[in-house]
């Protein structure tokens, strides 16, 4: 019994090490998985490899970002427009946001029947250190 018991728990903790992905740097993930999407809980942020840039609500309404990135070490600052899904938005309201993104792991999707599953969900300590309104930028849509 003890022996079964035993190999049970060797197993199970296989099981459990084997699952855990490694912790990489966000630049680095997002070269190997082509974008990679974070979240705080109510909003995700998806920084595409092509530098495009995506945000919106983890629920039905909320604010949403379009807009490219560029990275600076840990640092990556965005510029991107305002909107609201399903909700009024104005034209030409841009925005600047500047993440730090530390180490980030690939978890599995956690889809929501509200929406589609979020491509390439990673589990990041991250902080939003500026959110400011910007004037339109040169040669924007």
């Amino acid at each position: 019994m003890k022996i079964a018991l035993l190999f049970f728990l060797l197993l199970s903790a296989g099981f459990v090490t084997a699952a855990e992905e490694p912790s990489i740097p966000a630049l680095r993930a997002i070269e190997q998985f082509g974008s990679i999407t974070i979240s705080d809980g109510s909003s995700f942020f998806t920084f595409a490899r092509d530098g495009s840039f995506h945000s919106g609500p983890l629920g039905e309404s909320g604010r949403e970002f379009a807009g490219h990135w560029k990275a600076d070490g840990l640092k990556f600052t965005v510029t991107a427009t305002l909107g609201w899904l399903n909700g009024a938005s104005k034209l030409d309201d841009y925005r600047r946001i500047v993440f730090v993104i530390y180490d980030v792991r690939k978890k599995p999707s956690d889809p929501k029947p509200w929406r589609a599953p979020l491509p390439n969900l990673v589990d990041a300590y991250f902080l939003i250190d500026e959110l400011v309104e910007i004037p339109k930028p040169a040669g924007a849509n």
